[in-house]
């Protein structure tokens, strides 16, 4: 297996610094994305995942066996968790969950349905987003004090795709940028359907996104 030039410990540090992000009750992962990790997709996954591009079902196969992984840490068995029609995974029941990648490592996070309604997840390079995309990423209701003016678009981007992530499967709806209103200094996200979702964020090499919705929350 030929493995990408990054280094496994990089992963590692990645996943602590995820799980320093992380709520109690919800597991956390990171790995390294490896040249022939779409061998890790199971038969009940292979269909869902519609890119036939090697690197993408790559990044596909190392999520979900990062997403076994913690799922056994919850005494579930190895499990297929296909897609949804909306690109969303599928969890077992009592499970909520999320995937994330970018070119080079695989998150996953997942948790017990009596501990988060919704959980979402995201991961991006640290770097400035383009130009052209911040005007369809940010809008007059995000606050983003104290974030380094240069990348704030790519962590308003990430913690709104993360938060996406997390509502969808509780509200079914389809939301753009302009729907989600980042408030980086309370730690929450407000929706246009009014829903608040909980968020972390962390800055090193990546940008790491979290989001929420803990049991018991409306």
């Amino acid at each position: 297996m030929t493995a990408r030039p990054v280094s496994q410990h990089a992963a590692g540090t990645l996943e602590q610094a995820l799980a320093m992000l992380a709520p109690p009750g919800l597991l956390v992962g990171c790995r390294r994305i490896e040249t022939g990790d779409a061998s890790h997709i199971l038969p009940g996954e292979s269909a869902t995942i519609l890119s036939r591009a090697a690197a993408a079902r790559d990044a596909s196969g190392a999520g979900r066996w990062l997403a076994r992984r913690l799922l056994r840490q919850l005494g579930y068995g190895d499990l297929a968790i296909p897609r949804g029609k909306a690109g969303e995974p599928l969890w077992p029941a009592g499970v909520v969950g999320s995937i994330a990648h970018d070119a080079d490592f695989a998150i996953a996070v997942v948790a017990p349905s009596e501990t988060m309604r919704g959980v979402g997840v995201d991961i991006e390079p640290a770097l400035p987003l383009p130009p052209e995309l911040e005007p369809l990423v940010l809008n007059s209701r995000d606050r983003l004090e104290g974030c380094d003016v240069a990348i704030a678009g790519k962590i308003a981007f990430a913690v709104k795709e993360a938060a996406y992530k997390a509502s969808f499967p509780l509200d079914g709806e389809v939301l753009g940028f302009e729907d989600i209103a980042v408030d980086l200094p309370a730690g929450t996200v407000t929706l246009s359907n009014g829903r608040r979702v909980g968020v972390g964020m962390s800055i090193s090499s990546h940008i790491f996104a979290l989001a929420f919705v803990p049991a018991g929350v409306s």
